[in-house]
């Protein structure tokens, strides 16, 4: 059986947060030793490179830490705090745990292929005593790093049958002091992966809620994560269009950005009947605009792709949030026993002050606890997916009982 514990805490400082939510994690696991610790942690915390240090003396230090810095929320059992420590423990004799990390080196992140690797290889002792199922936990500190190419890697390495979840940290929206948990501490150039072997399946799923809000178009150049024309038009130009067609007011200047990215994002069109985000688009969300009209967007964007401008209402979103936490639910066997909530931060904006109801509403439908964090990107695969990499997303985690 797995065991969960979680707890969150917004203490004045780091330390204190982070004593504070593990101590009380630790009761949740009641007597079991944690197998990992999932942490997230404001960036904002003058005192982060304490944390790692702090947690180690609460939970011990042979337990695996994995997480890092959290984009604007951390989540704990029926609360949501704008700074703040949360901290999700699993452990029991149904779960084991490996551990991986991987420099953060190159635009195509190709050093996360042999990282992979090694969990596949530690998947396949796990499997021989009967830990037959392979999910890997995965953590990139953001916000520029190609989501994409992070996943690719990841399968690359680690084999169609692993199921993936995880997140691009963040911060405070100041786009600089993004970390993750490695090497005994919150670093900035390492990529770090958890695998997971269990008996009983994880459920994973996502959901965004969005839906087009303008005619399709045709990306005509892009270079990596790099957006130059639609249709053969400035990219720019075409995406504010549709935006001021649909009823739209974007505004000039440095708030453009922020606009788009809370109300108008991009979704790739890859078709239907897929069990991850069935019958929606994948959704992207802009970075930087030059006044070129060229967008820097979340993750690369293939050229010739169908794309539309998409908008979603607070009740779409938390619909779709909803529809997550059930099929993650299902997809665990039905009964769980506590959930890790990954949600992007672009949705506290577009929920318009409804983010806490979100939880929430995760939260009842899995009839368990839960803790995560907003991360910058989102990342969920089950066995049968195409698409891994997300943005304005919500991912569950349901852990089977």
């Amino acid at each position: 059986m797995i065991a969960f514990g979680s707890a969150s805490s917004d203490a004045e400082t780091g330390v204190e947060a982070a004593k504070d939510a593990a101590a009380r994690a630790r009761l949740a696991l009641r007597g079991t030793a944690p197998a990992l610790a999932i942490v997230a942690v404001s960036a904002s915390y003058d005192d982060l490179d304490q944390i790692s240090r702090v947690l180690a003396a609460q939970l011990g230090d042979d337990v695996p830490i994995i997480g890092g810095t959290a984009a604007g929320a951390v989540i704990g059992p029926g609360k949501v705090s704008s700074r703040g420590v949360s901290v999700v423990l699993v452990g029991g004799d149904g779960i084991r745990v490996a551990m991986a990390t991987a420099p953060l080196a190159s635009r195509d992140l190709v050093e996360v292929v042999p990282a992979a690797k090694q969990l596949a290889l530690a998947a396949d002792g796990a499997a021989r005593d009967g830990f037959g199922e392979f999910a890997c936990l995965v953590f990139a500190p953001g916000p520029f790093i190609d989501g994409e190419a992070l996943v690719a890697g990841l399968r690359k390495g680690a084999g169609a049958r692993v199921l993936l979840a995880g997140g691009i940290t963040g911060d405070e929206l100041t786009f600089d002091r993004a970390r993750v948990f490695a090497d005994g501490g919150l670093r900035n150039d390492r990529i770090v992966l958890a695998g997971l072997f269990t008996k009983q399946r994880i459920g994973i799923a996502a959901r965004h809620g969005w839906r087009p809000a303008g005619p399709s178009h045709v990306v005509t150049r892009s270079e990596g994560p790099l957006l130059f024309t639609l249709d053969g038009r400035p990219a720019l130009e075409v995406w504010l269009e549709d935006v001021r067609a649909a009823g739209g007011t974007p505004p000039e200047g440095d708030g453009l950005l922020v606009y788009l990215v809370n109300h108008w994002e991009l979704g790739i069109a890859l078709g239907s009947g897929r069990d991850l985000c069935a019958a929606e688009f994948v959704v992207r969300a802009p970075f930087e605009v030059s006044a070129e009209g060229v967008v820097r967007m979340s993750a690369s964007l293939p050229e010739g792709a169908t794309v539309h401008i998409m908008h979603a209402s607070p009740d779409e979103l938390l619909e779709a949030s909803k529809a997550a936490a059930t099929s993650a639910r299902e997809a665990a066997g039905g009964k769980v026993v506590g959930g890790l909530v990954l949600a992007c931060t672009g949705r506290i904006p577009a929920l318009a002050g409804k983010f806490p109801a979100e939880t929430k509403g995760v939260e009842a439908v899995l009839g368990a606890p839960i803790g995560g964090s907003c991360v910058y990107g989102e990342i969920a695969r089950t066995k049968s997916d195409v698409d891994a990499f997300f943005n304005t997303t919500m991912v569950v985690v349901a852990f089977p009982k």
